[in-house]
């Protein structure tokens, strides 16, 4: 088997200061999560409500089936976003308007709470490039991947993507990785994608480009940096984009893909 390459960009981002927020271990206060993307790609609005439990306990993670939510576009028109099952909610055919802000709302046990994303325009992406690594620098040798793309000028862009190969997604933290275009804005990018899993000839590559908001970047910046932590510190939150001390984030994002069939 040879190693796909490919690396964490804007380590700096993943290591800046940021306040941490103590997680309550108490299983008798469970906080709400609320995981909620809008893909344009698919016009799909994807919610899902839990909640806490015992950090050092081994229960099931609780889900929240009898949330009422809704999702608002920035002219104030709301539309319901039903129940599906297990504590999954999912709008689909909500069309994108792009240049945009979107506001979640969720009530549970009569308490609100709300996030807001705006919805960039899409960054396409030009065919993805390969070549064959020696290995060197602490790699081991494999593909070597490049993501290409022109950053749009004169626009505050921030990016993830996601891996997949042979139809499997990767998105674990260390799995893909985050940019913002403070240094590069209007440039051509070329990003060589280091280390990760493991790929043979004729697999398929592909990668999918996410056009995100600031808060967004911030929250998988945060996130990537505490699970990269050391073992031995206390747990903490990345910085939510929901109020009322809800945890998780509410993202909408447009995207572009490329895939690629190795040698």
């Amino acid at each position: 088997m040879r190693n796909l390459i490919y690396i964490l960009i804007a380590v700096a981002a993943f290591t800046s200061c940021q306040k941490d927020i103590d997680l309550d271990l108490n299983a008798n206060n469970p906080i709400i999560v609320i995981e909620a993307n809008y893909a344009a790609e698919d016009s799909t609005v994807r919610v899902r409500i839990t909640k806490t439990v015992n950090y050092f306990g081994s229960e099931a993670v609780p889900t929240v089936d009898n949330a009422t939510v809704t999702i608002t576009d920035q002219n104030g028109v709301s539309q319901s976003v039903p129940f599906s099952a297990n504590g999954d909610y999912i709008l689909q055919n909500y069309v994108p308007q792009f240049n945009t802000t979107y506001t979640l709302n969720v009530v549970e046990d009569g308490v609100s709470y709300t996030a807001s994303s705006k919805l960039a325009n899409p960054v396409i992406m030009d065919p993805l490039y390969y070549d064959w690594f020696e290995g060197g620098f602490g790699f081991d040798e494999g593909f070597l991947m490049v993501i290409n793309f022109l950053d749009p000028v004169d626009t505050i862009n921030f990016y993830a993507a996601r891996l997949t190969i042979n139809g499997t997604e990767f998105n674990r933290l260390d799995e893909g990785f985050t940019q913002d275009d403070a240094l590069t804005d209007g440039n051509y990018q070329s990003r060589p994608l280091f280390g990760g899993p493991q790929v043979d000839s004729l697999d398929t590559v592909g990668i999918e480009l996410l056009s995100i908001d600031e808060a967004v970047y911030n929250y998988l910046n945060e996130a990537a940096s505490i699970v990269g932590g050391s073992a031995s510190a206390a747990p903490a939150n990345p910085t939510t984009n929901w109020n009322n001390d809800a945890m998780g984030y509410f993202s909408a994002y447009s995207s572009s893909r490329q895939e690629v069939i190795l040698p």
